[in-house]
């Protein structure tokens, strides 16, 4: 919610009207491999929007909106980095043995 916040506070500072309404769907998967994938797959998304996003601003020459979608991008790409991340250990560990180490302290 932070990105949202920042991303409507600059769109209001440059008099624009921003649009909430339009948002992108949301799937839910039914396991969890299907949801570090989603996970992933929307980051990459995310990621590559923001590239376009932060270009569109340096052509119109605004490097504070570049500035604020850079620092936007890097949380991205630190999101997508951890998705990847977790799919990997459910392929190297196996699916049962990485739930066991997602839940190691949870009796505690």
């Amino acid at each position: 919610m932070h990105h949202a916040k920042w991303l409507i506070g600059r769109i209001l500072f440059l008099e624009g009207r921003p649009v909430m309404s339009k948002l992108n769907p949301i799937v839910v998967g039914k396991n969890v491999p299907e949801m570090l994938g989603g996970t992933e797959e929307d980051e990459m998304h995310a990621v590559e929007a923001y590239n376009k996003a932060i270009n569109l601003a340096r052509e119109a020459g605004d490097e504070s909106t570049a500035h604020l979608l850079g620092k936007i991008l890097r949380m991205e790409e630190g999101h997508m980095d951890w998705a990847e991340r977790q799919r990997l250990q459910v392929e190297q560990l196996g699916l049962q043995n990485y739930l066991a180490r997602q839940t190691k302290g949870a009796t505690a």
